[in-house]
């Protein structure tokens, strides 16, 4: 249907523009890369999960594959088929590449056949040393398979990184390969270790380059845990690794003033951006980074397309939410909109009317502060709005201690809470009580025991305190008297006869008249069980035009008793005599 919300979700797949800044990182590297003195070169990109890598790799490699003396190849060894030979599936996609690459160049096909033919006795000897007991086997075949072999003979290992240093050095008009490995942190230990030896062993010659990108915790981990639980294999990892990888890279974490942008840029796509605009924002927010002005998505005016103000607005209050926590990486900041993409849809489907910015940071409240949004949440409905009050208050304090947060306040939500917009004043009370039952989390009663006790009466027999209870509920704060009609209503519903109920709540609302919408709704929930005095109260009432349906669905729609459609037709038609 056209009125349907669109619901946008960004996939963990690396971007193809720099939308975060990081042809900072990538120029050093492509300048190492061009460097002489040092061949061959491992380079080590290093970020924590989400932080980028994949992004900077095909960044680099279309910088890299723009130079005719390059070539680049790109390799995944998490994703290889034979998980029983990783180092030889590297080896056989490195000369892959190199045989297509100089497909119509027959001295170079048969160097690249040659090492081939020595991975392939190699793989062989590795399926014999599984299989040998369970095959059929001669003896005599047996040991020859498993005899030792020099360097010269071409069924042997060990003279391939000679064989294949002659290979590389003459490929014609080529200065650099260079082979780019991504998601190594994925693979489990023993793969980490093939990759790492493979490029040691039988790689590592010279004119080869290697940028590898991983998580460096975790492949150091990964080193120590296929050496066997020991003292040292702790150091070793960190020694072994610092023996392959000449120059480690680490990828800086989001400034806000890059959060901010790339967020925005995020948005832009949402609002239709297509890729030439957002190719013409991560431009300007590039030109903006480098002479130091703020924010990044500034002084779009010249732009044939912008992003929506109200996105830039979103995009610096997420920004500033996220600045000090452990969102602000560019993965997790992903998944952080594809939530809240997911949590607009619900709440307009629930009908539950609340502005972007204040979803976004109750989004961030519930994500970053669990234990502090189920004390707000748990509080009653009455309470919220004091506990924001305070809260807020504590956090925009600068002498105010972290140990006078409200009670159930983390003193971590400090920030959070002095970041726009404030919610002292919003109504919350339907969004909390969904978020709530979303995660499971408990919710605080609907009314305070003053609120329950006036509501008491205001249902009771006794006119004059049914009169003093409504006094009392008018002079409420609006937003309470919200939630204590609304506490009234789920009372109401089960007595006998609502008659009461409506003469009081039609009575209040004429008070406050913003409520009239609660006992029109309500109205129309309970039409059938309405007696005469309710189509009576509201046509007496000033706010009458805001029951009209009500009154004319009483009049004219079946099951509704016979004199209550007579007291509703006297009320229409006394409408009509007084026009």
């Amino acid at each position: 249907m056209d009125n349907e919300p669109m619901l946008r979700l960004w996939d963990d797949n690396p971007s193809l523009f720099d939308l975060l800044g990081f042809d900072a990182v990538v120029d050093p590297i492509v300048a190492a890369v061009g460097a002489p003195n040092i061949d061959p070169l491992a380079i080590g990109v290093h970020s924590p999960w989400g932080g980028g890598k994949s992004t900077v790799l095909n960044l680099l490699g279309a910088r890299l594959e723009a130079d005719p003396s390059y070539i680049v190849i790109r390799t995944d060894p998490w994703q290889y088929d034979n998980h029983d030979d990783v180092r030889g599936d590297l080896i056989v996609e490195v000369l892959d590449q190199l045989a297509e690459r100089f497909d119509g160049e027959a001295t170079i096909k048969g160097r690249i056949k040659d090492l081939v033919k020595r991975l392939s006795w190699a793989r062989i000897g590795l399926t014999l040393g599984k299989g040998a007991l369970t095959m059929q086997w001669q003896v005599d075949e047996l040991i020859e398979a498993f005899t030792p072999r020099g360097r010269t003979d071409d069924r042997s290992m060990a003279g391939f990184k000679d064989q294949f240093a002659t290979l590389v050095d003459g490929l014609p008009g080529v200065e650099r390969v260079i082979v780019i490995v991504d998601d190594l942190d994925r693979c489990l230990p023993p793969a980490v270790m093939a990759t790492l030896e493979s490029i040691k062993l039988f790689l590592a010659v010279p004119k080869m380059a290697f940028v590898i990108a991983a998580d460096q915790e975790m492949v150091r981990d990964s080193i120590a845990a296929s050496l066997g639980e020991s003292n040292r294999s702790g150091a070793f990892a960190v020694r072994y690794l610092e023996k392959i990888i000449q120059l480690p890279v680490t990828l800086p974490r989001l400034a806000p003033g890059d959060a901010e942008a790339y967020i925005g840029l995020l948005l832009a796509v949402s609002e239709g951006a297509d890729e030439d605009a957002l190719e013409a924002l991560a431009k300007h927010c590039a030109a903006r980074r480098n002479e130091g002005l703020v924010p990044l998505l500034g002084n779009l005016a010249a732009l044939e397309w912008k992003p929506d103000e109200g996105s830039l607005a979103l995009a610096a209050q997420l920004a500033q939410g996220l600045s000090a926590d452990r969102l602000a990486n560019p993965r997790q900041i992903k998944r952080f909109l594809n939530a809240f993409g997911v949590r607009s849809i619900v709440t307009r489907s629930r009908k539950v009317d609340i502005e972007p910015a204040v979803l976004m940071k109750m989004l961030l409240l519930e994500d970053l502060h669990r234990s502090s949004f189920e004390t707000l949440a748990g509080a009653s409905v009455p309470e919220r709005s004091a506990l924001l009050g305070a809260w807020e208050k504590w956090a925009l304090d600068p002498q105010s201690a972290d140990g006078a947060a409200p009670a159930g306040v983390h003193a971590n939500t400090r920030h959070w809470a002095a970041c726009p917009p404030a919610l002292a004043e919003k109504d919350l009370t339907r969004y909390l009580d969904l978020a709530a039952s979303l995660l499971n989390v408990r919710t605080g009663e609907q009314a305070s025991d003053d609120v329950i006790r006036l509501v008491t009466d205001l249902l009771g027999d006794n006119t004059p305190v049914r009169e003093a209870a409504l006094s009392e509920l008018a002079q409420l704060p609006e937003s309470e008297q919200r939630a204590a009609m609304e506490f009234t209503f789920r009372q109401g519903r089960s007595l006998t006869d609502v008659d009461v109920l409506f003469e009081m709540t039609i009575k209040w609302a004429d008070r406050t008249q913003d409520l009239v919408d609660l006992v029109a709704v309500a109205a129309e929930e309970m039409l059938g069980r309405l007696g005469p005095g309710v189509p009576a109260g509201m046509g007496g009432s000033p706010l009458r035009a805001r029951y009209e349906r009500v009154i004319q669905r009483l009049a004219t729609e079946p099951g509704i008793e016979a004199m209550v459609r007579t007291a509703a037709r006297m009320e229409l038609e006394s409408a009509v005599g007084n026009q």
